[in-house]
């Protein structure tokens, strides 16, 4: 796990693959912004959930690829996914702190976004 950073920031490079509780993180994660993406037709919701449900499924992607063949192209492509997913996730939980009326499962995503940077190490 990587060592904690200061408040706002994310970390620099997290473990790949990713461990365990931290990919159970991000699928915890994509299965509640895909499950807000689904249920919803408010075009602000939308925006918001869609691409960064998009970005986490592609963290898992990217792992589930590494883990076969461990590749340095893929863990390269990977670690910069998660950092821009990171960023965006930063973005949102932003956004549904601003907007949380919009977001009937908005404390259930933000627990989730908070775990996978609680296992990122990010306060």
């Amino acid at each position: 796990m990587s060592t904690p950073t200061p408040p706002g920031s994310l970390p620099v490079s997290p473990t790949i693959p990713l461990p365990d509780p931290l990919r159970a993180a991000y699928e915890d994660l994509y299965d509640k912004l895909e499950t807000q993406y689904q249920s919803t037709a408010d075009p602000t919701v939308l925006e918001a959930v869609g691409p960064q449900r998009d970005n986490v499924k592609s963290i898992l992607t990217k792992d589930d690829m590494y883990k076969l063949s461990q590749d340095t192209a893929i863990f390269k492509a990977l670690l910069a996914q998660i950092n821009a997913t990171n960023d965006g996730l930063k973005t949102l939980q932003a956004q549904i702190n601003a907007t949380a009326a919009h977001f009937q499962t908005a404390s259930s995503i933000l627990g989730a976004v908070s775990n996978v940077f609680s296992l990122l190490g990010v306060v």
